[in-house]
């Protein structure tokens, strides 16, 4: 009998003169039996907003029962005081609510874990190990993953605690009352200061965008020389290089005082923007990068006729997107949180973590600014992380081409 005409589900759907002799045998073995038919391929797109849709309702289911709690436990804590309150009708269901509150907890936990699988999983008809062995390294990821996000997450509730939920001793992780006073009065602390605190941020997006933008052109351009071209003296050159990875900025902070003391440029912006050119993280990734660009590619261009510059604009930088994406989070990364106070001493100069590590400092009264200070500091690179990812994971499985 001929299964041409008979494709079971989940049957790869081809024409006729594309229909093989091993395609209908396992067409056959479906129809038979004999193999399972192969599902049909998940949206991953879809399944993504149902699973944030149902994550952001549980969040809500949360977050109020979290808030009804405290405000019974706040009512039962005023009425053991000796004050007279009136305790609401649902008074008596607190210990239900904790119960539905933890339900809810776990739950989101583990559909949040079902959900990270699904969108995860790769795609292979025959896999290599079991279900059971798949689920054990997922297990490991999830707990490396919750290690590695507590400190944000925890960091981000407790920019929403009140003042006496900071200082609660045993700490708590989520806010019983969540309150946005704290980015309040930091906002309130700002404007009261001697220079406004735009011109912090200004200070701050300016040194961040040049000195990211002259960091990527002139590693690029160095690494492509090295990388490309023999000249004298070029391993030599690449050895310092790898040699300068070793020395942290708080080892080079005194020569480097020194240099752009006698450069007279001290108190300026050139001062934080011109070390970070020089950086050799940069260099280094995109050396490694564009040596597995074939030579062969840049030869066909010279007999095409491109210049220099159309081989490195054109060929060069498009294939060796992975290196610059990460060189443009790590430059982003250490220029929004530099302080720059060793360099830079006029105010109206300064960057805005300076500004906001000021409000840090100023004692117990604004540990709840100093709460928002940190998530408002850690936020940008985070968010350039976050957007950037994708295409660094995208173009990392094939970055280049290969001889």
């Amino acid at each position: 009998m001929s299964v041409k005409n008979e494709m079971p589900q989940g049957t790869p759907e081809k024409t006729p003169q594309k229909w093989t002799r091993a395609d209908e045998l396992h067409a056959q073995r479906v129809r038979l039996g004999e193999i399972q038919p192969e599902k049909e391929p998940l949206n991953k797109k879809r399944f993504a907003v149902k699973a944030l849709i149902i994550l952001l309702v549980v969040a809500a289911l949360i977050v109020a029962a979290n808030w009804r709690i405290a405000f019974v436990e706040d009512l039962m804590l005023r009425s053991a005081n000796g004050e007279t309150v009136e305790m609401p009708p649902d008074g008596q269901y607190a210990p239900i609510y904790r119960l539905v509150r933890l339900v809810l907890i776990v739950g989101g936990a583990a559909f949040l874990f079902y959900a990270i699988i699904k969108l995860l999983a790769p795609k292979r008809r025959k896999p290599n190990r079991s279900f059971w062995g798949d689920l054990g390294i997922y297990i490991m990821l999830a707990i490396i993953a919750v290690a590695m996000v507590f400190p944000l997450v925890f960091s981000i509730a407790s920019s929403l605690k009140p003042l006496d939920e900071l200082f609660r001793f045993p700490p708590t992780v989520f806010a019983r009352r969540p309150t946005t006073d704290n980015f309040s009065d930091l906002f309130v602390t700002l404007s009261q200061s001697y220079v406004p605190f735009s011109r912090y941020l200004i200070n701050t997006v300016w040194i961040t965008f040049i000195g990211t933008l002259g960091h990527v052109i002139i590693a690029s351009m160095a690494a492509f020389v090295l990388a490309k071209y023999d000249f004298p003296g070029a391993k030599t050159f690449f050895s310092v290089i790898v040699t300068a990875l070793m020395f942290s900025g708080y080892v080079t902070g005194i020569p480097n005082y020194v240099i752009m003391s006698r450069m007279r440029i001290i108190d300026t912006n050139l001062a934080i923007i011109l070390p970070a050119f020089a950086a050799p993280i940069g260099l280094f990734l995109m050396k490694q990068f564009m040596e597995s660009l074939p030579t062969a590619l840049i030869e066909a261009a010279h007999l095409d006729g491109a210049g220099e510059f159309r081989i490195f604009w054109s060929i060069i930088m498009p294939n060796v997107k992975p290196a610059w994406l990460t060189i443009i989070i790590f430059s982003v990364q250490n220029l929004w949180n530099t302080n720059a106070a060793t360099v830079i001493y006029s105010e109206a100069k300064k960057t805005m973590v300076y500004a906001l590590q000021q409000i840090q400092a100023g004692g117990v009264a604004r540990t709840g600014q100093a709460a928002a200070v940190q998530v408002i500091t850690m936020s940008v690179p985070i968010i350039i992380f976050v957007l950037s990812q994708s295409r660094i994971l995208e173009t990392m499985a094939s970055s280049g081409l290969k001889d």
